[in-house]
């Protein structure tokens, strides 16, 4: 099975070189806020709500053919959100940079069935929508001096309101170096990873659904129709931006 995204890789002086990168593997970073006690303290609550939990930082798959760089998705039902995140991309011995959003069906996060009890199960959540990732994408070996000042950000459409939705610095997460510490097969070719998120901004309303929202209280919650994010470069200035629509199959119910 191939599935071969072509992107433009930007070069210091401005100049762009397309590539096709035959996707191998596609990898999400979950729980690596840089603050590991602040995630551990979540995770705790969870766990004393009886709901079984996966330690962090950890690396969790999706199936390859689920990334896309497209402008539309489309999902089963309309209770999706998307989180925006740095992208590693290994491609012929080289590390790329680029910026995606890592979309999630939220119905599935906390389950209880009667066979495996609570699980609180992001990576399922994952598994059942796409991952979108930008066009263009930067060389690591170019940012890498300067990675903690990167900035990545995204803005939401939801109910026809354009709502800032988060807005933080690589600093607040582990970079590329943690993870190919952890995992040297990250760097094998055709590998991406999803470097993992932050927390939405504190002026998004409360009814506008995010990670932190509560999946028992979904009907009450408005989910985006639209997400436009990017990654900022204040050292050399420059952005990568990319957007996409989401397309619910179903009707809410």
């Amino acid at each position: 099975m191939n599935n071969a995204l072509e992107f433009n890789v930007q070069n210091r002086d401005g100049s762009h070189v397309a590539r096709t990168v035959n996707v191998k593997k596609l990898c999400l970073g979950i729980g690596t806020s840089r603050n590991v006690e602040a995630i551990r303290e979540s995770l705790r609550k969870l766990s004393d709500e009886g709901y079984r939990i996966m330690e962090p930082a950890y690396i969790c798959k999706k199936s390859r053919y689920l990334v896309t760089n497209e402008d539309v998705i489309e999902v089963q039902g309309p209770h999706t959100y998307g989180e925006v995140e740095y992208v590693v991309i290994s491609d012929k011995g080289e590390t790329l940079i680029s910026v995606g959003c890592d979309h999630n069906d939220m119905p599935l996060c906390a389950m209880q069935t009667e066979g495996l009890g609570k699980v609180y199960d992001s990576p399922k959540e994952k598994q059942m929508v796409p991952a979108v990732i930008a066009r263009d994408a930067w060389k690591y070996e170019e940012v890498r001096d300067h990675w903690d000042k990167l900035n990545v950000k995204n803005t939401v459409v939801a109910n026809g309101m354009i709502i800032p939705y988060q807005d933080y610095m690589l600093e607040k997460l582990f970079g590329p170096e943690y993870h190919f510490s952890n995992h040297p097969w990250l760097k094998d070719d055709g590998v991406i990873l999803f470097g993992g998120s932050s927390e939405t901004l504190p002026s998004v309303p409360a009814n506008v659904c995010n990670s932190m929202s509560v999946a028992s209280s979904i009907r009450n919650l408005v989910f985006p129709s639209e997400f436009r994010f990017e990654i900022v470069d204040p050292i050399m200035n420059r952005r990568i931006f990319h957007s996409y629509q989401v397309l619910s199959l179903e009707e809410p119910y």
